[in-house]
């Protein structure tokens, strides 16, 4: 326990990772009543597409313009200001909620505005974590447990989302989530970043692309990331469905839903946080590929709760291992004056895929059927394992002497 959390020693990395523990509850506490109010609004899988594809769409466009705000300006007040207007929002859509006056309209606006808020924000979050993690042997441990953050929240928000939709109604989800940011707010004002040349010299998104297009590793890395995020689209988009219409349930099944999904990306969180090298994160990747894709074709078709859950936890382990190992390996090999922009295209490709495989997931499901997208998901899974399997030796032989350099690897 104490090597899986070891990061934390550092003041200011524990600050902030109590933070976002605190905030991101609240994101995930609004993101199943969004998806929930939205369904229950449209009844239609199209529109839960077009809203997804609207909240994911400006990580594509702005994303690399935001990674240069990263290796340039302060990003402690770049991720400050963007909590400022996240909290509006929310407190914005408690208030429409409680008036009865949220209309199809105002959530595909409001999921575009925490969608361009989004984009600028992930990309310089994560070149944020080498500014307050002081010791760099901490570094893979300290992004670990940013994905234990996230997927700790997406455990415990949908369920608390589940509770408060029952017993107070959507515009309480949304009240709690614009409180919640307050704590993210404080502790990004108290912590002392150690990073001081972020001012000064012209910064360019092709340094950032080159560094991608002629190092195999990580182009090969955010590959992979483009695949998985295009695979897990289907889940983020169709979920309220399989609660509501092939499940037969209401919000409190759609909570548990997305808590087994949540469940089993803690797991894979834990599980990479406890690692003390990257040595083997490749294998797990590719093992991660496979299983991902085995659970989404034995999902799409499965009508009992009882079997949906596991596969969801499964689903949710192997896809945090397959992103978050790329984006230790990411992390691990880019050298310090590409990190933001590096990053930026890591976001781009994680967060960016996701509206075109939401918008082509609803397109399809639209005409056979959301279980069929599920099948197909997990045949894109299966074959990009079998492609990352096959190139594993030589990319390790471009990526081993800079871990051994950067005393990442033992000699």
């Amino acid at each position: 326990m104490k090597n899986t959390f070891r990061s934390l020693a550092g003041r200011d990395f524990r600050l902030y990772f109590t933070g976002q523990c605190i905030s991101l509850i609240g994101t995930w506490v609004q993101q199943v009543a969004f998806s929930w109010i939205a369904y229950r609004i449209t009844g239609s899988a199209f529109m839960l597409g077009l809203i997804a594809f609207c909240g994911q769409f400006p990580t594509l466009v702005v994303s690399p313009f935001s990674g240069i705000l990263a290796d340039r300006f302060s990003r402690r007040n770049v991720l400050v200001v963007i909590q400022i207007v996240q909290m509006a929002v929310a407190a914005l859509l408690a208030v429409l909620a409680w008036y009865g006056d949220i209309l199809p309209w105002v959530l595909v606006a409001a999921s575009f505005v925490l969608g361009l808020t989004g984009a600028v924000e992930m990309p310089v979050r994560q070149a944020f974590t080498p500014d307050i993690v002081h010791d760099r042997a901490h570094m893979a441990n300290a992004i670990a447990l940013n994905s234990v953050t996230f997927n700790a929240a997406r455990l415990v928000g949908p369920a608390v989302a589940g509770f408060i939709l029952a017993a107070f109604g959507e515009a309480a989800c949304f009240a709690v989530n614009a409180l919640s940011y307050i704590a993210t707010i404080y502790t990004l004002l108290v912590i002392h970043p150690t990073r001081a040349e972020h001012a000064g010299g012209r910064k360019s998104l092709r340094e950032g692309a080159q560094y991608v297009r002629d190092f195999a590793p990580a182009r090969w890395l955010l590959i992979t990331v483009i695949v998985a995020s295009f695979s897990l689209s289907p889940y983020l988009t169709f979920m309220p469905v399989y609660a509501k219409d092939i499940l037969q349930g209401g919000p409190d099944t759609l909570g548990v839903l997305m808590a087994a999904s949540g469940f089993g990306a803690l797991l894979a969180g834990l599980y990479l946080a406890n690692r003390k090298s990257v040595l083997g994160l490749g294998d797990r990747m590719v093992t991660g590929c496979f299983a991902a894709g085995i659970a989404s074709a034995a999902f799409a078709y499965n009508p009992l709760i009882g079997v949906a859950l596991p596969l969801l936890v499964i689903s949710g382990c192997a896809t945090i291992i397959i992103v978050t190992s790329s984006n230790i390996l990411l992390q691990s090999l880019v050298p310090d004056n590409l990190r933001g922009r590096v990053m930026a295209l890591y976001s781009m490709c994680f967060i960016g895929v996701l509206p075109v495989g939401s918008l082509a997931a609803g397109g399809f499901a639209h005409l056979v059927g959301v279980q069929p997208v599920f099948v197909v998901s997990g045949v894109v899974f299966a074959a990009m394992g079998f492609i990352l399997q096959r190139k594993l030796p030589w990319l390790r032989q471009q990526a081993h002497p800079i871990l051994i350099e950067k005393g990442l690897l033992p000699k």
